[in-house]
Formats: structure tokens, C-alpha cells, sequence
């Protein structure tokens, strides 16, 4: 080690604030150019920079150096910012590994839609047994009228009557419960189209009068 940087590191040590100050003006701009290199990232790079300098500082006295000050310096920077650089890879192989967590908006229309659920099952079960019937084979599992009407042993009429005052009933009871206000003003109708709510909600809303 230089004999000047000798002196200013056994000042470092006595805690002498301006030489620290003199070496950091002295040398923080060539490191913070040598962490750029590494990190391509200024605002890292700067922050890096100031840990080494930070942790000369804070363990001046325990720090035994026998090259020369700078080039000690600039050995720390560079590992600094290869380690900075490995806790971004371990980082990056961890969210890979974590399941993506649902965000705050994601869990509120997680529960709306549960609640809309629920509300939809009770107002179907309690439409009339037949009735609940013909609907469900409508709406849920895509069957046209003349193939209701041949597994219940129904007439196509019959089995349109039934849907259709299904969905009367359907709509008065939600709208009773607050739920298609809830849906238009909330706006999260159109987020759960696909869903059996979503599927439903299109049937009734033609009923709905704006």
C-alpha cells in the first residue's frame, strides 16, 4: 500500500469524516463507471458503490489490507456487484418456482363471484322441480328445445314455457336480492362472462329494463 494511503486509511480508522470524504470524491466516479459495466443499471450501480465505501467506513479497523487501497476498492466493487448479480438469479429461479400469487383485485372478484354463485344456486333451486329441469338442460348443458322436449317427454312449447318463465322468475328474484344492480354498477359482469355467473347473467339480463 502507497504510503499516502496508508495515512489516509489510518484516518478512516480514527474516524476522520474528510479524509473519507476526500477518498470517496477521489475514487467513487471511476467505481461507480466499473459497477455500471456489471450491473447496466446507474441507480445499482451508484448504490453499490456507496456500500463498499459504507463498509469501509463502518469495518475500517478490523480491515487488513496489504495491496494497495484503490485497487482493494476496486476488487469490493466488483464483487459487490457480482453478488448483487447472483441475488437476482436466485430471485428470478424462485418466482419462476412460486406459484404467481393472485393480486388484491383478483381475490375481491374471486369473492364477488362466489357470492354471485351462491346467490344464482339458490334462486335456481327454487324454481318449480320441472321448471328447474328444463333450465338446467337449457343453460347448462347446451341442449336445444326439441331434444329437452324428447327426454322429458315434453312439447317444444312446454318446454319454451318453462325457460322462459324461468328466466322471469330468475330475474325478478336476483334483482330482488340486489344482485344485477350489484353487477351493472359494480362492473364486474362482463369479468365473469365464461363463468357459469357470467353464463347465467347473459341469459337473465335481457330481462333487466335500463
Amino acid at each position: 500500500m502507497l504510503e499516502e494511503e496508508a495515512i489516509i486509511l489510518d484516518k478512516i480508522r480514527r474516524r476522520d469524516e474528510k479524509a473519507f470524504e476526500r477518498l470517496y470524491k477521489e475514487y467513487h466516479e471511476d467505481f461507480f463507471l466499473v459497477a455500471c459495466q456489471y450491473l447496466h443499471d446507474p441507480s445499482v450501480a451508484r448504490e453499490a458503490v456507496n456500500d463498499v465505501f459504507m463498509t469501509l467506513w463502518e469495518r475500517a479497523e478490523s480491515l487488513h489490507i496489504e495491496i494497495s487501497l484503490k485497487r482493494y476498492l476496486h476488487r469490493a466493487v466488483i464483487n459487490h456487484c457480482i453478488n448483487i448479480l447472483h441475488k437476482r438469479k436466485r430471485e428470478a429461479v424462485r418466482r419462476e418456482e412460486l406459484p404467481e400469487m393472485p393480486s388484491v383485485v383478483e381475490q375481491d372478484n374471486t369473492l364477488e363471484e362466489n357470492e354471485l354463485n351462491l346467490q344464482l344456486y339458490r334462486a335456481i333451486n327454487e324454481l318449480p322441480e320441472q321448471c328447474r329441469k328444463v333450465f338446467k338442460l337449457s343453460r347448462f348443458e347446451s341442449k336445444k328445445k326439441r331434444e329437452i322436449a324428447d327426454q322429458m317427454g315434453l312439447s317444444v312449447k312446454t318446454v319454451k314455457n318453462h325457460i322462459n318463465h324461468a328466466l322471469k322468475r330468475l330475474h325478478r328474484v336476483l334483482v330482488e336480492r340486489g344482485v344485477i344492480r350489484l353487477l351493472i354498477l359494480c362492473g364486474i359482469f362482463f369479468d365473469l362472462i365464461g363463468s357459469l355467473a357470467g353464463l347465467c347473467c347473459l341469459i337473465i339480463m335481457r330481462y333487466v329494463i335500463f
